[in-house]
């Protein structure tokens, strides 16, 4: 397999390519912004600027892949409603060259997406569900998948919730507690271990419920939405939905921390203030699970298997062999 990824480097682009090139021996070609590698790594990068559909053509047609999966995003809440302008290119316009580019070397294209293009009262929602999305983000994600569908010549998208994980590029990358649930588990652990009280944020406008995710089954799972040709949307998630605070709790137990330490607390918003965050954001992934022929895993078999790769430095075989 030969893939083609955009913003590789970042948290689930970096699991992409591990799970390319570890379990499928994949020659990976990734665009990066400024990111330079510290020492050799196993895939090939160069910047590329994703407006520039001049550069995004040519560096698509001299690396020749299979297939394209679309990570990049403009990772900065804040920004995006700084300057909703350069959101919208960053996110809708950049999709719509990737996707020209894609119909035109004639390969498949799959969208990294989010639970967050639902408004957080649609509990459960399959992959057939119509989003309905209550901040920017999610308008940005939702037109993004919109595109997809209706333009790409063989495209999918690939729905990730509360994705928790390893970073394999950036693994000192310091994450503090926000009003989602992506990266959570990290900032709950990486807290607990300093034996003092940690506070779950809870309130009833962030983001409570959700179905989280670990970022390297949800790259097992967009592989074999290439291995498979499938298109149509998919739920690249676990096989349960939980709270915050229960989520905390369960991690406190696989980590063998002091579960007593938790304790119920306020969010701190800061610049956020104001914006409208999805309350419950659970998924089904059933129709997922069976058109990839995939097992979905439970909520103690993500965070086992997270705590595998903290503490080895390795990534696992797919979850559901491996436990």
């Amino acid at each position: 397999m030969r893939l083609y990824v955009t913003g590789g480097t970042g948290f689930v682009g970096s699991n992409i390519i591990k799970v390319a090139v570890e379990r499928r021996q994949a020659e990976v070609f990734t665009t990066v912004h400024s990111w330079q590698a510290a020492e050799p790594v196993p895939f090939v990068y160069e910047q590329v600027d994703m407006l520039n559909r001049k550069q995004v053509f040519e560096t698509v047609q001299r690396f020749a892949p299979d297939a394209i999966i679309h990570a990049a995003i403009l990772n900065d809440f804040d920004l995006l409603y700084r300057d909703r302008k350069l959101a919208w290119r960053s996110y809708v316009e950049a999709t719509r060259i990737i996707v020209e580019v894609a119909n035109k070397v004639g390969v498949k294209i799959i969208l990294v997406s989010t639970d967050w293009v639902f408004d957080g009262t649609q509990a459960g929602a399959d992959e057939t569900t119509p989003p309905n999305p209550i901040n920017y983000y999610g308008v940005l994600k939702t037109v993004c998948e919109i595109v997809v569908q209706e333009s790409a010549h063989n495209g999918a998208v690939a729905r990730l919730s509360g994705v928790n994980g390893k970073h394999w590029l950036r693994p000192e990358t310091p994450r503090s507690q926000d009003v989602g649930l992506g990266y959570f588990v990290k900032t709950i652990v990486d807290a607990l271990q300093k034996n003092k009280p940690v506070a779950v944020w809870e309130a009833d406008n962030i983001n409570m419920v959700g179905t989280p995710s670990l970022a390297s089954e949800s790259a097992e799972m967009m592989l074999r939405i290439i291995e498979r040709d499938k298109q149509g949307i998919f739920h690249c998630c676990g096989g349960e939905s939980i709270s915050r605070m229960a989520l905390a709790q369960i991690a406190a137990e696989v980590f063998v921390l002091d579960a007593s330490l938790l304790q119920s607390g306020e969010p701190e918003w800061g610049d956020l203030a104001g914006i409208a965050i999805p309350y419950d954001t659970s998924l089904s992934a059933s129709y997922t699970a069976e058109e990839l022929g995939y097992e979905l895993p439970s909520i103690r078999q993500i965070l086992q298997a997270y705590r595998y790769q903290v503490e080895t430095g390795m990534l696992q075989v797919p979850i559901y062999e491996y436990y």
